[in-house]
Parts: structure tokens; C-alpha cells; sequence
């Protein structure tokens, strides 16, 4: 079920001039003991930033944050807390590695079900969709045509819709949870958008 953008006023696009910045703002922490940084760990684009004292969803942030730098800044991707959370085949192993090193050992699950999307689309308009997309993380965003559809977690977790109009990106739809194929024909997104959307309940193949 999608809860109403009116329960998410809470939230903000999430990114930062710096790694460490935006690491820390995807987190919830205590003004009288604030969150600190630990280890960052820089690979072109791309940083894993190891905090302590920060909590997201109530729990202890112990993982290292993943994020990644665009040209509005640093913007949260993901939490890693598992083996599983490396199995995103977009970074390759050798960039992995190097983002690890020195990082907390990561439980291991596998093996791994989970299927990733990944940003698809022209770079320029992933961005800007990007820059729109409430936080605290934004693990990916797909531009297909004049669409483009987002998650974000970390506090609680929803996907959001937008359209092209007139050269802007604007928002359609935000909210908790999947959005399925019922929504999409509400607002008209093309048949051909729902699979590169990772649409939950589209046939695809």
C-alpha cells in the first residue's frame, strides 16, 4: 500500500557538499552526542563513510554508507550491512574491494535474492531527478523517456514518480511503498516504462 506524500513531509532531498556531510545527514543522532566519522574511504565517484553514534529506523547505524558524488553534491546510495548489500554488480568487484577496506566485516546472508536496479538514463537527467528525490537514501533512479521513477529508504522506504514537462522534471507521485501497476495507469506511464521500473506486479520477463 502507498502511504500518501503528506505522512513524508519529514523528509528533504538528501546530498551535501562533502561525503562525510551527507553520510551524516542520512542519519538520526543525538544533539548532545552527535554522530562522528570513523573512516571514509574515496573511489572516484564513489566514498563508503563509517560513522558511530548514528541511528536510522531506531537502530545503530554499524555499516559503512555508500554514496556517491554528483554535480549538486555528495548523495547518500545505500547502507551496507551485508554480503548481499555487495552483490550490485554497478560497481564492480575491484571498486568494492577498495571501498571495504579498512570497513567492519559484513554479515553474511547469502545467498542473495535480491534483484538491483541501478541509475539507468541519460546521466545529465538522472541527476536531475536525483536532486529532487527525498533522502535519506536514494539507491537509485530510471529515466525512461519523459518518466522517471526513484526509491528512497532509510526512513521508512517508498518510491517516487515524475514527468517531464516543459524542460522540468516535476513530481507525480511520492509515497511509502511499491507503486504497482494500478498507479501506473493512473497517471499514464507507458506500458513500456513499468518493467525498467521494476513495476512489482507487471509481467515481465
Amino acid at each position: 500500500m502507498l502511504v500518501p506524500l503528506l505522512a513524508l513531509l519529514g523528509l528533504s532531498p538528501s546530498y551535501a557538499p562533502t561525503a562525510q556531510r551527507a553520510a551524516i545527514g542520512a542519519m538520526y543522532s543525538d544533539p548532545k552526542k552527535p554522530a562522528v566519522i570513523s573512516r571514509v574511504n574515496v573511489v572516484g565517484l564513489y566514498a563508503t563513510v563509517l560513522t558511530s553514534g548514528g541511528r536510522m529506523e531506531g537502530e545503530p547505524v554499524a555499516g559503512p554508507i555508500l554514496v556517491e558524488h554528483f554535480s549538486f553534491g555528495w548523495q547518500p546510495l545505500e547502507l551496507w550491512e551485508s554480503r548481499c548489500d555487495l552483490a550490485d554488480p554497478a560497481l564492480g568487484k575491484g571498486v568494492q574491494e577498495q571501498l571495504m577496506r579498512g570497513m567492519p566485516a559484513l554479515r553474511d546472508d547469502r545467498p542473495c535474492r535480491t534483484h538491483f536496479l541501478k541509475d539507468a538514463g541519460p546521466r545529465s537527467e538522472v541527476e536531475a531527478v536525483r536532486e529532487l528525490m527525498p533522502g535519506p537514501l536514494v539507491p537509485y533512479v530510471v529515466v525512461y523517456g519523459g518518466w522517471a521513477m526513484g526509491e528512497w529508504y532509510g526512513a521508512g522506504g517508498g518510491e517516487s514518480l515524475y514527468r517531464e514537462r516543459e524542460g522540468r522534471w516535476q513530481l507525480v507521485e511520492s509515497g511509502g511503498g511499491e507503486m504497482g501497476v494500478d498507479y501506473m495507469r493512473k497517471y499514464g506511464v507507458p506500458q513500456s516504462a513499468w518493467c525498467k521500473f521494476g513495476i512489482f506486479d507487471a509481467k515481465c520477463r
